[in-house]
């Protein structure tokens, strides 16, 4: 064992002394502190947001008002002129009432407001105004109490609301606002969704929703980082569950759970190693230097192959540590007990932020584990170190696109059994592939059968070729 590790150390000295190597390192290094600095540049040169924002807390209406005095539009008048007067913003939990009685027509019947007010007998007018005018909240969740009796789950959000004394937001983007307001909202839209599910899967999705939002209720989780993360953000389909002070915004969790679409660049750069590690060695004739040492061929290939791999996994965890770091600074320390909880087919998975995402990390890294195995195959049938690189980067590039395209265009179903299809754990753990009943199980034997055939080609290549 010992002859092995010095024959490992012997490739890490060579690595580490290739001025190329050096500069993997330093490039991984900046592109970590980098993509924090990244998604503080865009928070900052972002001034829309917290224009809107701001114009969602105001009660001012004057606009609105004489807009529709210039229209002639004297219900939208009366709306926007009740809505300052009783000091509602667009945030505030009065505006649903407020909608209820002024516009009756544009009822929501996803909105417990709407649906309990369809389902009263009285005068709603005077029933939502007395609780707006009062500011009477518990009031209102009594009389929604009521109007949901055959829905145990709306009911067991009210009643956790009225037993901890959880009043609703009169400004939800206010920084102290109570973060377990946006759970219960989402708890009850969920628990109306499963009401009303047309399907058996769509109820499910409903009930796992729930179940999520009742762990981080009865457990205090305040920050929840599933979804969370600067492509979610951006999407128009995003489902962040990440909320602190009632909003959801970028903090030191946005950047450093993004940060693992790095680990994509790393498998570019440790191609490049593993390109060349072989078939330099051929191509610049110190084969045979290597070979003149009581080494078996088979024992050398390993060595390098060690290499490659654990040079790979020290720059996924240098690229941890630094983005970090760069997180803490560009954002502070905060929010440092984070969760990631998500729920899935009724079974909720709760861990901490710091484990989850190093777990994305691992699950990122198998993609280059499996690009860097087939560089180096290709490496020790060739000679040419850029070949070998050049096919590596191009398979990594190309491959899922080319799987996507044949079966979105051509609906080519075989693509299900390639690498390219397989290699991306984190999307197929959650379920969003293109391929109906791709499970996790399935990837990994695809994953292990493609393995086996890169090292198999690269051990029939390495110990048979001559020198």
């Amino acid at each position: 064992m010992s002859k092995f590790m010095g024959l490992v150390k012997n490739e890490y000295i060579k690595q580490l002394k290739k001025k190329s190597t050096l500069f993997i390192f330093i490039l991984v290094a900046i592109v970590a502190f980098g993509f924090s600095g990244l998604v503080k540049l865009m928070t900052v040169i972002d001034a829309d947001v917290d224009g809107i924002k701001e114009k969602f807390k105001s009660y001012d209406y004057s606009q609105e008002i004489e807009t529709a005095k210039n229209e002639n539009d004297e219900k939208l008048e009366k709306y926007y002129i009740y809505l300052q007067d009783n000091k509602i913003n667009m945030t505030n939990w009065k505006l649903p009432l407020a909608d209820v009685i002024l516009y009756p027509e544009n009822a929501d019947f996803n909105e417990p407001a709407s649906i309990a007010g369809m389902l009263y007998d009285g005068d709603i007018y005077e029933l939502y105004d007395g609780f707006i005018k009062n500011s009477d909240w518990k009031g209102y969740y009594e009389f929604l109490k009521s109007k949901f009796g055959d829905n145990e789950d709306v009911k067991w959000a009210i009643d956790f609301r009225l037993d901890n004394d959880i009043a609703p937001e009169e400004d939800s983007f206010s920084d102290d606002a109570d973060w377990r307001n946006s759970v219960l909202y989402q708890y009850t839209e969920a628990a109306i969704g499963k009401q009303t599910a047309a399907s058996d899967k769509l109820k499910q999705s409903f009930e796992d929703k729930l179940l999520t939002a009742k762990y981080r209720l009865e457990n205090d989780v305040s920050v929840n980082i599933a979804g969370n993360s600067m492509t979610d953000m951006v999407s128009e389909n995003s489902d962040s569950e990440y909320e602190t002070g009632g909003i959801d915004k970028v903090t030191f969790w946005s950047a450093f759970s993004s940060s693992t679409s790095s680990v994509t660049f790393i498998g570019l750069l440790i191609i490049i190693i593993a390109g060349g590690i072989i078939a330099s060695e051929f191509s610049n004739g110190t084969i045979k230097f290597l070979l003149i040492n009581p080494r078996t061929r088979g024992k050398i290939l390993i060595s390098k192959y060690v290499t490659v791999i654990t040079i790979g996994y020290l720059m996924i965890i240098i690229c941890y540590i630094i983005s970090l770091l760069s997180s803490f600074l560009f954002f502070g320390v905060s929010d440092t007990g984070a969760m990631y909880v998500q729920t899935s087919q009724g079974v909720t998975k709760a861990v901490s932020g710091f484990i989850y995402i190093l777990e994305q990390y691992m699950l990122s890294s198998v993609y280059v584990v499996v690009m860097a195995t087939f560089a180096f195959a290709i490496s020790s049938v060739v000679k040419s170190a850029s070949l070998a690189i050049g096919l590596g980067i191009f398979a990594m590039s190309m491959g899922e696109n080319a799987v996507q395209i044949l079966k979105m265009a051509f609906n080519v179903d075989a693509g299900r059994y390639t690498i390219f299809a397989n290699s991306n754990l984190q999307t197929i753990a959650m379920g969003q592939t293109i391929f109906p009943g791709q499970t996790l199980g399935f990837a990994v034997a695809v994953i292990v059968i493609h393995m086996v055939v890169f090292l198999l080609t690269a051990w029939d290549g390495f110990v048979r070729r001559d020198v």
